[in-house]
């Protein structure tokens, strides 16, 4: 009885934890929240500015996807850090919590919080498994079974959707059915089909559930967004298609990793960005090596492990000089990732 109450008690403290953590110290003050009169002033046209910092735990999730997939090419699973990747999770989060508007943030919480417990969640029971069964199984059959091949091509796939696409509609069904199609033989090979099997099916079902809540807590994700630029039609035209003239200098603009594309061929082009999304801050990051000299103050800082020593940076950017913060990116550095909202 003793014992069931104490694993009770450790399990409501790990739960407990993470909420202490970010409501108890990073929070931030209604003091520091800067006046901004819109250019887009349909509420249609503008969406919350907290968004920008609030979008990048979830984009650690992406790069955590990355990350692993990388990793198991050349290495065995069991000597991913998976921990690491759950502390810089809830550490940047943290970071830009402290930076974002609490009026603004409050359903993304909602889904953070949600995302933030799954992530770790899936993270600790890898840990525990590959470091466990499924190091037993690599000592005897190696780490290159097609069933290590198969979770590989997956895992690179997933990681890749996700630039474009919430991590919730991958078809995590079709890789298990596809899974049981593979030919092989020998215990790595059960074992991993086992694993990955286990892993598919509960992403499938936890998938269509965050799916469900997203939409409901939310709202549809929309794809584009509306940015004012200082350029007339014909020269965004001659910069990016994708790019929709509305009129006024105003444009209809693709969300995700192809906004980040297009805001770097708008730089290079020496086209200003005004505004976005009805918004004068945005929150961006880039890669370089840990001896380069910072644009501004970080707010987000970490070493990359898996990255021949390289750092991410991020840092928060006034819309108006967006182009010219691109044009000015240290050198060794490359940009990785502008976060709309």
């Amino acid at each position: 009885m003793k014992t069931r109450y104490l694993l009770a008690g450790l399990a409501a403290a790990a739960f407990l934890a993470p909420l202490a953590y970010m409501e108890g110290g990073c929070t931030r003050g209604e003091a520091l929240i800067e006046p901004y009169a819109p250019l887009l002033t349909q509420a249609k046209d503008q969406r919350p500015e907290a968004r920008t910092y609030l979008t990048y735990p979830e984009w650690h999730i992406v790069y955590s996807a990355d990350s692993l997939a990388r990793h198991v090419k050349t290495r065995p699973p069991s000597a991913y850090p998976y921990t690491q990747d759950i502390g810089a999770f809830w550490s940047s989060w943290c970071a830009l919590n402290r930076v974002a508007d609490p009026k603004d943030a409050g359903e993304a919480k909602v889904m953070l919080y949600t995302i933030g417990y799954s992530f770790s969640v899936e993270m600790l029971v890898k840990a525990l498994y590959e470091n466990t069964l499924g190091r037993l199984a690599e000592g005897m059959g190696g780490h290159a079974s097609s069933a290590d091949q198969y979770a590989q091509a997956v895992q690179t796939h997933y990681g890749a959707f996700m630039h474009e696409t919430p991590w919730y509609a991958f078809p995590f069904g079709s890789a298990f059915a596809h899974l049981w199609r593979l030919e092989g033989s020998g215990l790595r090979f059960h074992e991993r089909r086992l694993a990955l099997s286990l892993e598919y099916g509960v992403k499938s079902i936890y998938a269509g559930l965050i799916g469900w809540a997203s939409g409901a807590t939310l709202g549809a994700d929309e794809r584009t967004m509306r940015i004012v630029l200082d350029a007339p039609p014909e020269a965004v035209a001659a910069v990016d298609a994708r790019l929709k003239p509305l009129g006024n200098g105003v444009y209809d603009a693709p969300r995700y990793a192809q906004f980040t594309d297009i805001a770097g061929r708008l730089a290079a082009a020496n086209i200003n960005v005004r505004e976005i999304a009805g918004n004068d801050d945005i929150f961006i990051t880039y890669i370089a090596p840990p001896t380069t000299a910072t644009l501004s103050p970080s707010l987000l800082q970490m070493y990359l492990a898996d990255a021949d020593g390289m750092e991410r940076h991020g840092e928060s950017v006034k819309v108006v000089n967006l182009s010219q913060t691109l044009r000015s990116l240290p050198e060794g550095a490359r940009l990785e990732h502008i976060y709309d909202y």
